[in-house]
């Protein structure tokens, strides 16, 4: 009966401030066939148990606080002269608002666009500058329709985390998250197993080009082991150095000449007849993946020597073509971490046999995974390479943006496995590097 009420023709005009409380009631009472005194009591008893949301109105007094005031609190409420009145004189957290609309006064209510063109030249405020909370659908879509920022109320934590994401800057929060963790970047396994490895710090190094975050020199190094000290979940003690971290480290850290020449010679060792590269600088460890041999190809364009590696391209080539990525590699866990890899190989040399050879086929697979789920990495990454291709990818930015955590951070995601086990390897410096990356401001980007 009562939600029955509520949308009545009576109720709205009541709400509207166009009839009086006791005249709302007795045509109610007409209309309901009830007895007008046990409309005024029901009502009544329900003013009575209205409790302000106390979390709700902390987290606009902490809004409001940390943008030193820059944050302005408008309600805009479907409520007549006498039930505000009622309420406001019961409740004293209307104070955390800068201004209250009501539809008794404006004499006009919700969904009705013209009440939101109101409250927007009341305050000052063009669409584009607001951001509109509410429970009721028909309220949120109209808001939407006039180009507002739109937010179902669905809980005190939800709509927190999504009103910190669209007040705060999410890029600023992501840097203060890297440097809070500066030179701590460690992986982790999905068993909850912790990780000490070069990889993933140097790409959090060759995402944000910034030494204060990573402590990383060549020194008197030739190759690279993937583990920093002792391996982990591996039985043997041994584990030999692999030319993936070394090519990423060849390519981030760019040592002396001779240094690079000298390397470049001894990977080139490790290239088999098919194109395929060796994993290990160990030939009684024989393992090859496509994106390790994208990688070290990667690193000999970056140098100048990638037409030494022509069947290594045309390998690339072919597992773009037949799509063999679609369900990870040996070592690397997703499609959208293969293909940012191939995206790093592409723009690794300006070289026209490089470019004709992939550059149309990996623009056709990157738009095959736009708007497909993911992870916080796997968003990240596709957005990276989507942004260096000139493609479009606003709804994969918008799905990341939702997924920054309370510390500015992301989580970490699967970038890697071992082969022999498949336990995944994550790393939340590198998802928060590549997320910080992929949502900065893409105004100047020229995508189509």
């Amino acid at each position: 009966m009562m939600r029955r009420i509520l949308s009545s023709a009576t109720w709205i005009e009541y709400e509207c401030g166009r009839i009086e409380q006791d005249t709302c009631y007795q045509q109610v009472a007409q209309h309901f066939a009830v007895p007008a005194r046990e409309v005024a009591e029901a009502f009544s008893q329900a003013r009575d148990s209205l409790q302000p949301n106390k979390a709700m109105v902390s987290f606009i007094h902490e809004l409001k606080e940390l943008s030193q005031g820059a944050v302005k609190m408008y309600a805009m409420s479907n409520i007549s002269k006498e039930d505000y009145a009622f309420l406001s004189a019961k409740m004293a957290n209307w104070s955390v608002f800068d201004r209250v609309f009501t539809s008794g006064h404006a004499g006009m209510r919700k969904p009705d666009l013209r009440f939101y063109r109101h409250v927007l030249k009341e305050t000052k405020l063009a669409p584009e500058e607001a951001v509109f909370i509410d429970d009721q659908m028909a309220n949120v879509l109209a808001a939407k329709s006039l180009g507002i920022e739109s937010i179902v109320f669905d809980g005190n934590n939800n709509v927190a985390h999504t009103l910190r994401s669209l007040l705060d800057d999410p890029v600023k929060r992501g840097y203060e998250y890297l440097y809070r963790n500066a030179k701590c970047f460690e992986s982790i396994t999905n068993s909850g197993i912790v990780i000490l490895e070069n990889f993933a710090r140097l790409l959090v190094l060759d995402t944000i080009q910034d030494r204060n975050l990573v402590n990383m020199e060549w020194n008197s190094k030739k190759t690279w082991n993937f583990f920093i000290g002792k391996p982990v979940l591996i039985p043997d003690p041994y584990f030999p150095d692999d030319l993936d971290t070394t090519a990423l480290a060849l390519t981030v850290l760019r040592p002396q000449p001779e240094v690079v020449t000298s390397v470049l010679d001894e990977m080139a060792e490790y290239v088999n007849s098919d194109g395929t590269i060796q994993t290990y600088f160990d030939r009684s460890k024989l393992r090859t993946d496509a994106v390790v041999s994208a990688n070290v190809l990667a690193c000999f364009y970056s140098f100048g020597r990638g037409q030494q590696l022509d069947r290594t391209l045309q390998l690339i080539h072919d597992v773009l073509l037949h799509r063999t990525y679609i369900q990870g590699t040996h070592y690397y866990s997703t499609p959208d971490c293969c293909l940012f890899f191939f995206g790093r190989l592409l723009h690794s040399s300006t070289d026209t046999h490089l470019q004709a050879t992939l550059g149309a086929l990996l623009e056709e697979r990157m738009q095959e995974r736009v708007g497909q789920d993911g992870s916080a990495l796997d968003l990240a990454m596709r957005v990276l390479t989507c942004r260096s291709l000139g493609l479009s990818y606003d709804v994969d930015r918008r799905a990341l943006l939702d997924l920054q955590c309370e510390d500015g951070g992301w989580e970490a995601g699967w970038m890697y496995k071992y082969g022999s086990t498949g336990v995944q390897v994550g790393n939340r410096g590198v998802t928060t590097a590549m997320a910080v990356k992929a949502i900065v401001s893409e105004s100047s980007l020229g995508v189509r």
